[in-house]
This record gives structure tokens, C-alpha cells and sequence, in this order.
């Protein structure tokens, strides 16, 4: 069963390792690594002047717009800066500013963490409710008094997928203003930000993206919404950042939610990381991910049946992670370790990973024989 779009070649991966937590942190590809040595010696060599001489000022929008088509965006719809904790805090606090009549951001329970706590923080900043519902109950409570709608396209634990396209319609039917964390979704399957009116959506780049560790996070904002001035207000979103003007004026586009200065080591190694997909076709990733997660799952069903299958069977609402829970899933994640595959565990769950990009079928024989001859 060929993977048509397996690239390993293009990956630094360590020999005999199986590496199934892409979902948490990407390998390091061949440019990402060649593109931070260039970073690291345009630093010794023009110093200062590399701000200018080496671009380095160029790479926020440099990434965002390689960003762009990975999300179904407009290049002037996206911009790389922060992280995606800081980005969240900038696009709710404009989601909110624009529904300002309105009093509730409506989340999901067991929404991974800093989202939620994000969201609470900008609730009572504004002055507005956090209601956290469970997921079934979401579409159900969408109504003319809700504010803000904000959701993880795929759930960090269960890799359940919300159809993004067809939620945010109904969202829009009532007026509400849509934010979708998509950092465990981009790069593995196709997103359609523009076309769906999405209005806000942030992502992080050192999972599927394989920005490194710490890697700057993305910002989409709606090209409708551009004009509207963001509240967290930094020199580098300024519209002269080096005339140094006392007050605020926030740049053109895109460029506004800029904040501080950019991290340029981890932007060179990001940027060197997306050229992975110049030639890539994400309904393919997509068709290649599913083969594979389909196949682990199988596979699972008839050699580890012990393993309890925690995220959706069906595949069309499954993201690239597949999570399984054991009753010493702690242990097991530990051991396949170990033993060369490398999973994760989040209580009270193991996580597999699959990125086609560097694994195929061979990968997931290797990894269910050990997970076999383990239990």
C-alpha cells in the first residue's frame, strides 16, 4: 500500500524509532535545521544589520503567507508572531469588541487548557460569561445572545473533528462571531478559512507544521475584519514601528496584530519546515491519514484488544491522532518508548500520531508488533 505523498528523505528522524507524537511536537526536517544554521550565521556575520541585510524583519508575514494556503486563507489574511496562548488573548478580545451587545463566549468542556483559561480571563476583563458546554450540547445552545463561539477544530485528546465549515455557518445564522483553534488540525487536512467566513482562528506550528519546540504560532483574522484595532497593542504592530511615536497607531492589515519583536531563530527554522508542503496536496495528506489511522485502529482491534478505542471510528470526523485508553496506560506509553515508539500519554489516554509525511504502513507493523509482544 504506497503512501504517495511519504517524504521521510526530507526528515532528520533518529534510525529504529517509530515517531508517533508529531500531534505533540514535530521532527526536525532537513531545511528547518539548514535555514536556523543560516539564521545563526547571518547573526554572526552582519550582527545588527541582519535586520535588514538578512530580511529578518520580512519573516512574520514571510511565514504567515506560507501559512496561508494551509488554511484556506488569503496571504494577507495571516501573520506568524507569539504563541498561540497570546494570539487566542488578541483575536477574543476583537471577537468580543465586535458582538460588544452580547455576553457569553460559548466554548467546549475539555477544551485543551490555555484556551479555556484565555477565554475566562478575557470574560472578565469584558465583562462577559465563559459558559463551557459539552460538545453535544453546543449547537443547541447557539442563540442571538451569545457573543463569541470559540472551538478546537480537532480535540487535543479525542482527535474528534468539528466540521468547521458547516458550524461556523450555523454560528453566523445567529450573528455570533466564530474563533477556531486549528493546531492539531492544519497541515494534515485541507481548512477553508476564507470560503467558510470564518472570522478568527490562531494554530500552532511545531506539531503537524514541524515549526521545533516553542515555534511562533499563526493569527488569521478575516480580511472584513482587518480594519478593526486590536487591544493588545506592541511596537511591531505599529504603523512606524521605528519612528517611535508616543501614541499608538496601528499598521495597515494583517501587520497590526503583530505585537513585540519576533523570535527569528524559531522563524527561520518554521520557514525552512512549511517549504515541506510547497509541493504537497492536502486532500491527499488527508486520504493517506485515514488509510493509516484506519489501519492502527484495525490492527489495535486484533492485537491489542485490551487497548479501549477513545476517539471516533468513523474517520471523516477524526483528526490524525488516535487516542486509546488502557487501564496502565501510563506503563504502556512508557514501554513503547522505550522500545522505539514513540507515543504519549495524556491522562488517561495514549496518543498515536500520524503524520503520512514520515510514516507508512511499515511504521504501524513494527509499532502493533511491539505493542504485542509487550502486552
Amino acid at each position: 500500500m504506497k503512501n504517495t505523498i511519504y517524504c521521510k528523505a526530507l526528515f532528520h528522524l533518529p534510525e529504529n524509532v517509530h515517531y508517533f507524537s508529531g500531534h505533540s511536537l514535530g521532527p526536525i526536517t532537513k531545511n528547518a535545521k539548514q535555514q536556523l544554521q543560516q539564521g545563526l550565521h547571518e547573526w554572526e556575520n552582519k550582527l545588527v544589520n541582519a535586520w535588514t541585510d538578512a530580511h529578518w524583519m520580512d519573516l512574520p508575514k514571510h511565514c504567515g503567507d506560507k501559512i496561508a494556503p494551509l488554511i484556506g486563507a488569503k496571504t494577507h489574511e495571516v501573520i506568524v508572531c507569539d504563541n498561540t496562548t497570546l494570539n487566542l488573548l488578541k483575536v477574543l478580545l476583537s471577537a468580543v469588541a465586535l458582538n460588544n451587545k452580547r455576553k457569553i463566549i460559548l466554548t467546549e468542556q475539555g477544551n485543551f487548557p490555555t484556551d479555556n483559561y484565555i477565554a475566562q480571563s478575557v470574560a472578565n476583563v469584558q465583562g462577559v460569561t465563559l459558559k463551557a458546554l459539552p460538545k453535544k450540547d453546543i449547537i443547541d445552545a447557539l442563540n442571538e445572545s451569545v457573543a463569541v463561539l470559540m472551538l478546537t477544530h480537532v480535540d487535543y485528546k479525542t482527535a474528534e473533528k468539528w466540521d468547521l465549515a458547516k458550524i461556523t455557518k450555523k454560528a453566523h445564522a445567529w450573528g455570533i462571531i466564530t474563533v477556531w483553534d486549528l493546531s492539531h488540525s492544519v497541515g494534515m487536512m485541507p481548512i477553508d478559512c476564507s470560503n467558510s467566513a470564518v472570522d478568527f482562528a490562531v494554530g500552532c506550528t511545531y506539531k503537524y507544521l514541524n515549526g521545533g519546540p516553542g515555534a511562533p504560532s499563526f493569527i488569521y483574522v478575516n480580511e472584513r475584519h482587518l480594519d478593526l484595532a486590536p487591544d493588545i497593542q506592541g511596537w511591531m504592530g505599529h504603523q512606524q514601528p521605528f519612528a517611535f511615536l508616543e501614541n499608538y497607531i496601528p499598521a495597515h492589515g494583517i501587520k497590526r496584530y503583530l505585537s513585540g519583536t519576533p523570535c527569528i531563530l524559531s522563524m527561520k527554522a518554521l520557514a525552512g519546515a512549511l517549504s515541506v508542503y510547497e509541493h504537497l496536496n492536502l486532500q491527499v495528506i488527508e486520504q493517506e491519514s485515514q488509510k493509516l489511522t484506519n489501519y492502527l485502529i484495525e490492527c489495535c482491534a486484533k492485537h491489542a484488544p485490551s487497548l479501549t478505542l477513545a476517539s471516533p471510528r468513523e474517520s471523516s470526523v477524526r483528526g490524525n491522532h488516535v487516542a486509546f485508553t488502557h487501564p496502565q496506560a501510563d506503563k504502556l506509553a512508557c514501554a513503547l518508548n522505550a522500545n522505539g515508539v514513540v507515543v504519549d500519554y495524556r491522562a488517561p489516554f495514549i496518543r498515536f500520531g500520524i503524520s503520512p509525511l514520515y510514516l507508512n504502513h511499515t511504521d504501524l507493523d513494527c509499532a502493533i508488533k511491539i505493542l504485542n509482544d509487550l502486552m
